[in-house]
């Protein structure tokens, strides 16, 4: 593997050369004058020692055409993502192998003490004005980003005392245009502007029906950990913002709720024969409960001074609410309410509330010339418990809440135009407070002893950016990221009595440090990023599926690789065409002797993969993209994997799949029409050949050709 991926990192080296090297995009152009929110510190994208994405309005727009949903949007421009799922849950959704912290506006959208894997459904996309990927390990933004940030940045009103309006409505279907398979959207937006004062207010009701594959059959709803099929979703927006001359106050408000409907059941396909498996009408709530649903509310309250006596002051007070409802079952017994009593039907549901405090103060210039100093503060509160909501919210996971404050110091020093110097500590000191509580009977009626375990984690980062010249820069970075393992599923599997939580060792924060190199280049013309990256962690966390089909958390070292490569070529004013590609390798720990031996399976860590485009500018207002994109086969062996598993989660029918959008600009209103999987290609997805369990009632086959027309018209 060591030897593959040096020649990886060669291959990179000579692309950088002779293609005039770097600046990550999947289509989107370089735009100096923009900075990333997603730094905290408002910089550039050229000021910035790691690989950055942004992902701006329109490519959203091409992006939810195709597929509407966040993962489909960020797998096909960030290298280094895993495939999208098409499901509630974002299992295997993954940045460079490592969960990321999603962000909006800034405010966690991240359940630390219990990650359920739904926070990339908390807002409406049409409400989201681009998107911004720091790469990599990052401390920063707090507990949570060991794979990277990932910032959505809300819409705002236009310049200028204006009021508009916009209403969009969109129709999607199966290319035999089987009604069970129509999904429905219509999105209305209200904006205005009045000297001082903005506002932005949004509303936005998704119908979504089944989805088909290529065959023409129903793909399978996931059970237990719900499906986006089938479902409702709708999602409030509000936000206001009051400005003076050097002083900004802004209000967001998003209330998200997205839910089953019940409508349909899931039917196990068979593995050993290929039957896939897939769905049919009928009433759920007998077999899994209530359907699966997620509803989030996400508030912040942030002020900005551009100048209090040299120094700029950023202040954000937020909170969310979350509650994510996931279907049941009997599961053989495993909730029970004794040890020898009937199977019974129960669900779970993740409830979590945040409050949090963020406060940063910059200057420039400070003391030396070039030299710009920030300190800052976050303090945050996490309440988190997961309970059986058939059986009078019996709790499986106790309310455990999560104490954190992090003051930290950066400094960003400039001593030649050409060159760029960051550093800065952060300290984390993080306290978990659990009571007492006793484990269901499927682990043992365990007693477990509370506790209020604290950590202190001094975490740093530094980073150079040096310009070679005007159009080629080279940078390199060193960032150590933290966060908790899945602290939920960690108690709720304890089942050896005379544990403590005071002194559990699989509660103990995961730890990455993440080492990258790379160089960027932009002619005008010509874009190339070219990065490579090794992100360690020597008691990391790697989701496991038992016999039951729960997952449990393992703590093991954990080391990952790769390699980003991404570039765009403006051909004329008409014609650009582009590329991503990612490679990427990991390995854990599988007997304990501190050096890593086994790779890391599907559920953990993504494919390689290659994304390309060509766009083009028609006349009358016209313009179309071509995309395509394949994911590459990949096997996973070493003493940690049985020789009885190891070809059953092998990723042998790797798939290449393309999708047409397609733009029309006209005087009453904007038509688009997109086609996913344009040759309409049969194929199991990613997560369904590699998943550890192997069950049938998640074998999944991907999309067939789906034609979605929308219509959005300004007034």
């Amino acid at each position: 593997m060591a030897l593959e991926f040096n020649k990886c990192v060669l291959a990179a080296a000579m692309m950088a050369i002779t293609a005039h090297s770097t600046a990550q995009r999947d289509g989107q152009e370089t735009i100096e004058e923009m900075t990333v929110l997603a730094s905290r510190l408002d910089k550039p994208v050229s000021a910035i020692p790691n690989t950055v994405t942004i992902i701006d309005r329109e490519q959203i727009a091409r992006g939810i055409a195709i597929n509407d949903s966040l993962s489909s949007v960020l797998e096909q421009s960030v290298p280094g993502f895993g495939p999208s799922l098409n499901k509630m849950a974002g299992r295997g959704e993954s940045l460079r192998g490592r969960n990321p912290l999603y962000l909006i506006d800034g405010v966690p959208q991240h359940n630390a003490l219990r990650d359920g894997q739904r926070d990339g459904h908390t807002i409406d996309m049409d409400f989201v004005e681009r998107i911004e990927v720091i790469h990599g390990s990052n401390s920063i933004q707090g507990v949570g980003a060991t794979g990277g940030v990932i910032n959505l940045v809300t819409k705002s009103p236009k310049e200028g005392n204006s009021f508009s309006q916009d209403i969009k409505f969109s129709l999607s279907a199966p290319d035999d245009f089987d009604s069970d398979g129509l999904h429905k959207k219509l999105t209305y937006t209200m904006a205005g502007r009045v000297d001082n004062l903005a506002m932005t207010l949004g509303v936005a009701y998704n119908d979504r029906g089944l989805f088909f594959d290529a065959e023409g059959d129903p793909v399978g709803l996931y059970p237990t950990q719900g499906d986006i099929m089938d479902s409702r979703s709708q999602d409030v927006f509000f936000k206001t913002v009051y400005e003076l001359e050097d002083q900004r106050l802004q209000l967001m408000i998003n209330d998200f709720e997205l839910k089953r409907n019940g409508d349909f059941v899931s039917v196990a396909g068979d593995r050993t024969t290929g039957q896939l498996t897939s769905t049919v009408e009928g009433d759920p709530r007998p077999v899994v409960g209530d359907p699966a649903r997620n509803h989030a509310t996400t508030v912040s309250l942030d002020y900005v001074h551009e100048d209090f006596h040299d120094w700029r002051l950023i202040t954000q007070l937020y909170f969310q609410d979350f509650g994510g409802r996931y279907e049941g079952g009997y599961f053989g017994g495993y909730f029970r309410l004794t040890s020898d009593g009937p199977a019974i039907l129960d669900q779970s549901e993740i409830q979590s509330q945040k409050l949090g405090f963020k406060f940063l103060a910059s200057r420039k210039d400070l003391a030396v010339e070039g030299l710009d100093f920030t300190v800052g503060l976050d303090v945050s509160k996490d309440k988190t418990a997961q309970v059986l909501v058939q059986t009078n919210d019996r709790p499986w996971v106790p309310e455990a809440s999560l104490q954190d404050v992090a003051p930290f110091v950066q400094l960003d020093f400039t001593p030649l135009d050409s060159l760029q110097l960051t550093a800065g500590v952060r300290l984390e000191r993080a306290e978990l407070s659990v009571d007492n509580y006793t484990t269901i009977a499927a682990a043992n009626s365990t007693f477990v002893e509370g506790g209020e375990p604290d950590f202190q984690e001094t975490m740093i980062n530094v980073g150079a950016v040096y310009k070679l010249s005007d159009t080629v820069s080279v940078f390199t970075s060193f960032n150590e990221g933290f966060t908790m393992p899945d602290v939920g599923r960690v108690l709720r599997g304890i089942n050896v009595p005379g544990q403590s939580v005071e002194s559990f060792l699989d509660l103990t924060p995961v730890i990455t440090e993440n080492i990258e190199v790379g160089m960027k280049f932009d002619d005008g013309s010509w874009l190339l990023d070219a990065s490579v990256y090794q992100s360690d962690s020597d008691l990391g966390s790697r989701l496991n599926l038992d016999d039951a089909g729960i997952f449990h958390v393992e703590r093991e070292k954990t080391r990952i690789w790769g390699l980003n490569l991404s570039s765009r070529w403006q051909v004329t004013d008409a014609l650009r065409i582009g590329a991503n590609y990612a490679y990427i390798e990991g390995e854990y720990d599988s007997d304990g002797d501190g050096s890593v031996d086994t790779d890391l399976d599907g559920a953990n860590i993504a494919p390689n993969r290659l994304n390309a485009y060509v766009e083009m500018a028609l006349p009358r207002g016209i313009s179309a993209r071509l995309s395509g994109s394949h994911l590459f086969s990949r096997s996973f062996s070493g003493p940690g994997i049985s020789d009885a598993r190891r070809d059953l989660i092998d990723f042998d029918d790797a798939y290449t799949l393309f999708h047409l959008n397609a733009e029309w600009n006209t005087n009453t209103g904007d038509w688009s029409l997109a086609v996913q999987n344009l040759l309409d290609k049969q194929y199991v997805t990613y997560f369904s050949q590699t998943e550890t369990g192997q069950r049938n009632n998640s074998f999944f086959a991907g999309l067939g050709r789906t034609f979605s027309v929308a219509y959005t018209k300004d007034f």
